[in-house]
């Protein structure tokens, strides 16, 4: 038979992704008006009274300016546009700030930002194989969908099957191969619980032993990272080679050694398969009742033997050992997103609370124990109230936490201790997160880009869903072919990588010899070698071994103007957004917001500044549109501030504005300043 090297001759790219979300999982209506005030109100009193206990004045109401930033920065996740800026100073409404919320609340500004939050908390790592597209594409549609929070967490806990049927299983394979490493996270993230220290020796600090750790890792412990389709498609091939062998013999002891050959034969096409299907069990998780969590080979307490089978037992709360559900990982779902879970609503509202006010009501936000002491308990049961209410609705909860007065405070300017008590006179003063302050940027130079969007990653992932779908359609004939054509591009890859090795160690030895002529010409041989290959692997794009295989991103044309939430997780080590202290999603809530000398030169010298001075800019565009230097002064500041000058501001800065050339040093001074980076 022909070989068969199979391509897509054409594959739209507007084929929709398969929802995973049942119809029961959308939220109902939005709050009403009432009971969002209600609900807002009641927070305040909890505040109010105690502060008026421990003799606290609360910090005083902020400016319009203020909370126009702060609301941005705080729901949308960057700062308003010009014209969002003159349009709320100018609006003589009185009950404008409320409304603000209200219209930020479950915009896109909205949606871009909390995705952020979720890939953070969630440790998403878009390039992680073909999965990490699929989760990030998931995520991003749970937030665009307002999914619960409690329907968010058990779809992930309780997937299986493939990435591309079900891009929740993303989820466990985020920490393939790391079972207890991936039941700690579930602890830290869902339940603000540390349990890690337990994995290796009893934790003397949470009373919680080595035993209790596998226990409750074991309604996961039969987890296995196979595809069932591909182990049938394999199975299915490997069959209708053995049957083309001519029937056992009747003679026992011929019997005997052609059952033998006939297992042989088996591992030896397993084996010269498996290179093809290991990138299909790769993004596959199935549970197999057989395997069975045992106690490590080490252990050495008395309360179990090295070895030992467990039976799944919780950690605390609810005991369901006793459940006759045979799918332990359902149950376990079950149980973590339970409304009578002792941590799971505690650790959510906790963990929105800290997000809207820079600290949460307990902290650290993961570190949960019997001891725990709580500074506002009354406050903290009643914000699980709430929650619980709205259904796990993170937008609606969200919304009641912005028409607080609390949120309407001026910022607090104590230094907040890691743990113990704090007294919350408003959200605490913070320098913009690195997402922030990237989208912002993108503000003063595009303009809203809010629903702009980046194409590449929904593409990549329809035509990664396609091709799987593809390959289980195929014959065995064909998938013998399509191995051979794998096989070879494998062994062409890999000469490949000798070849350019090779010519790079010439190229290093001619330069040791100082031959100069030599160095230019094996240089000139690297650029065609490569240029060969940049063609070959264009030529072959849309084929199903590229797509089966192939692992990083590209992105849209446009990506300069896009927001951090349309880049691939984690953002690129060495650019602007890393630099500045986004997470590089290798554990939970990374990102961080200390300065460094780097930061100075990137503010100082780095294109992302300096970019915005050039013609092509928004902000200039803007600024030169206007008519006096008296007017142009006002622009640049309610841009980058998002209010006006002050009139000791005006009398030194006006006579700046006359040129480009002289704005410029000024535009720089004003985005290196603390009033920018600072949420006030």
């Amino acid at each position: 038979m022909k070989k068969a090297s199979i391509k897509y001759l054409s594959i739209s790219l507007t084929i929709s992704l398969i929802s995973v979300f049942p119809s029961s999982s959308l939220t109902a209506k939005p709050l009403s008006p009432e009971a969002v005030q209600d609900s807002s109100r009641k927070i305040d009193s909890y505040i109010a009274e105690y502060l008026a206990e421990k003799q606290i004045e609360p910090n005083s109401i902020i400016d319009d300016a203020t909370f126009l930033r702060r609301t941005y920065l705080s729901i949308n996740g960057r700062i308003p546009t010009i014209g969002e800026t003159q349009q709320f100073l100018s609006s003589p409404d009185g009950n404008k700030r409320s409304q603000l919320i209200d219209q930020l609340i479950g915009s896109d500004g909205y949606k871009s930002h909390m995705f952020n939050f979720w890939a953070n908390l969630l440790r998403l790592q878009t390039n992680q194989r073909q999965f990490g597209l699929g989760w990030h594409n998931w995520i991003r549609d749970a937030v665009d969908e307002n999914m619960p929070y409690d329907n968010f967490v058990n779809n992930m806990l309780s997937a299986k099957g493939m990435a591309s049927e079900n891009p929740a299983v993303g989820y466990y394979l985020r920490d393939s191969n790391m079972l207890l490493d991936n039941v700690s996270n579930t602890a830290q993230v869902f339940l603000g619980t540390q349990i890690g220290c337990a994995q290796c020796h009893d934790d003397p600090y949470n009373d919680l032993t080595q035993k209790q750790y596998y226990e409750f890792a074991s309604f996961i412990g039969d987890t296995t990272y196979k595809n069932d389709a591909a182990r049938h498609m394999l199975n299915r091939i490997t069959s209708q080679a053995m049957k083309s062998e001519k029937a056992t013999p009747s003679n026992a002891k011929r019997a005997k050694k052609k059952a033998a050959n006939n297992r042989q034969q088996r591992k030896k096409l397993n084996r010269e398969y498996s290179k093809l299907f290991r990138y299909l069990n790769q993004n596959a998780i199935t549970n197999n009742p057989s395997k069975k969590l045992r106690l490590p080979k080490d252990y050495q307490y008395n309360d179990g033997e090295p070895g030992d089978i467990l039976t799944p037992k919780t950690i605390f709360g609810e005991d369901i050992t006793h459940t006759v559900s045979s799918n332990h990982q359902q149950d376990f779902a079950n149980w973590v997103t339970s409304p009578e879970n002792p941590r799971f609503t505690k650790a959510i509202v906790n963990r929105l609370w800290s997000e809207v006010f820079g600290r949460g009501i307990v902290s650290p936000l993961d570190n949960w124990s019997e001891t725990t002491r709580i500074s506002h308990p009354e406050l903290l049961d009643y914000l699980c109230e709430v929650m619980k209410s709205v259904d796990y609705d993170v937008q609606e909860f969200t919304r009641i936490l912005h028409h607080t007065k609390l949120f309407e405070s001026a910022a607090a300017t104590e230094e907040a201790a890691r743990s113990g008590a704090y007294d919350f006179k408003g959200p605490l003063l913070r320098r913009m997160s690195s997402e922030e302050l990237h989208d912002s940027l993108i503000v003063l130079k595009f303009g809203d880009q809010d629903s702009q969007t980046n194409d590449s990653i929904e593409k990549d992932w329809v035509n990664y869903t396609s091709s799987v779908q593809e390959f289980f359609k195929l014959s065995n004939q064909e998938v013998i072919a399509l191995n051979a054509d794998f096989n070879e591009a494998e062994k062409a890859l890999y000469e490949k990588r000798t070849q350019t090795l090779k010519i790079k160690k010439s190229i290093s030895q001619a330069e040791a010899e100082g031959n100069s002529k030599k160095v230019a010409q094996l240089k000139k041989d690297l650029r065609r070698h490569n240029a060969k290959d940049k063609k070959q692997r264009r030529e072959n794009k849309n084929s199903i071994i590229t797509m089966l295989t192939k692992r990083n991103l590209r992105t849209s044309n446009n990506a300069k103007n896009l927001r951090a939430s349309e880049q691939p997780s984690p953002a690129n080590p060495s650019s602007f957004i890393r630099q500045f202290g986004s997470s590089d999603r290798a554990t939970t809530n990374a990102a961080h917001t200390h300065s460094s000398i780097p930061q100075t030169l990137s503010l100082l010298n780095g294109n992302e500044i300096a970019s915005l001075s050039d013609k092509q800019s928004r902000l200039i565009k803007g600024i030169t549109k206007e008519a006096t230097s008296s007017k142009k002064l006002d622009h640049l500041f309610l841009s980058i501030y998002n209010q006006l000058p002050s009139e000791a501001e005006r009398s030194r800065y006006e006579p700046m504005m006359n040129n480009v050339s002289t704005m410029k040093p000024l535009i720089t001074a004003m985005l290196n300043s603390k009033r920018f980076f600072f949420v006030q």
